[in-house]
């Protein structure tokens, strides 16, 4: 490819001949991406995301099946596939959390962190959220994904990839596929990560693409968190709520919609705090930790937690709470 653009100096004509060159036929490529609506937009396309076209070793091309807004502003949210039940409600929290603030949800449609992630966005309905895939368009990776991949689609968001249709799936396809995660965004978000982790690379990259970088602490014997912990240690910035990103972006943070009634007079004071010191952590939190914030006693906070996770208002995670 790079040989073909020295020769033209145009991104459609080398990626025109690159395509030959591998046996692709141009013709019928061009039909199978009419037929199932996929658009292609080559580096040099006015319609090619700025924001990546500024990153080293930019896509030659965009595959895009759906809607995308390059004017929207993105934020990523990355972390292992392994992820633990709390990891998985803090991912699906924060990416609703900063959709419902304006910022369109990106990451790679892989499980756990990915997954969680996509399915918050979708949960907000205010920003569409973008998958991108390590293989072509028409061999959804994982497979497990498909009906999830499908949702994004016809709710307004876009699957991307810069690979042709039957590409299958490499080891190398990830790592590639994390720099254009990484580059469609304003930051990236490390939920969850042990220290072999695709998402330090994605976080890598996005250092290396002069975008911000965030990482939620865990508990310290955790291996799920020990890359989170390198990456705040490198200088990734400690996040405890969608509330510290905004605030790091520029942002309005948006107060949620959705929240449980806290002026309810049927609730006590505490019970009101408790509810008002989750929505505000936007994570899990321990009893001592609700504790702690609200200023309260561990007794009257544990009957504040008792009474409102027996009456459906929060959720008991294993000793943390959430809404």
């Amino acid at each position: 490819m790079d040989a073909a653009w020295e020769r033209y100096r145009d991104w459609t004509k080398a990626w025109n001949e690159a395509r030959h060159e591998s046996r692709i036929d141009p013709d019928r490529e061009w039909e199978r991406l009419m037929r199932r609506d996929v658009r292609l937009v080559m580096r040099d396309d006015p319609n090619y995301p700025p924001f990546l076209r500024e990153i080293h070793g930019a896509p030659y091309a965009l595959y895009i099946l759906g809607t995308f807004c390059f004017e929207q502003p993105l934020f990523a949210i990355v972390g292992t596939r392994r992820a633990t039940h709390a990891g998985l409600e803090t991912a699906r929290t924060f990416a609703r959390r900063l959709s419902d603030c304006g910022l369109g949800i990106i990451s790679g449609l892989a499980l756990g962190i990915d997954g969680a992630a996509h399915r918050g966005a979708l949960e907000s309905g205010t920003r569409p959220t973008i998958a991108v895939l390590p293989s072509g368009l028409d061999r959804i990776y994982p497979s497990a994904h498909a009906s999830l991949a499908r949702e994004i689609v016809t709710k307004g968001g876009a699957l991307i990839s810069e690979y042709p249709f039957d590409s299958p799936t490499f080891p190398s396809h990830f790592l590639e596929r994390n720099r254009i995660v990484s580059g469609l965004a304003r930051g990236t978000l490390v939920v969850e990560a042990p220290l072999r982790s695709g998402a330090l690379v994605t976080a890598r990259l996005a250092t290396e693409q002069n975008r911000e970088v965030f990482a939620i602490p865990g508990p310290l014997a955790h291996p799920n968190h020990a890359g989170s912990h390198a990456l705040i240690r490198q200088g990734a910035e400690l996040v405890t709520s969608p509330r510290d990103i905004c605030m790091s972006l520029g942002i309005p943070f948006t107060e949620p919609t959705d929240a449980a009634p806290e002026t309810d007079p049927s609730l006590s004071p505490h019970e009101r705090t408790v509810l008002s010191i989750l929505r505000e952590a936007g994570t899990p939190l321990t009893l001592d930790s609700i504790a702690e914030l609200g200023h309260l006693e561990v007794s009257l906070t544990n009957q504040a937690v008792s009474l409102l996770t027996v009456n459906g208002m929060i959720r008991d995670m294993n000793g943390r709470y959430s809404l």
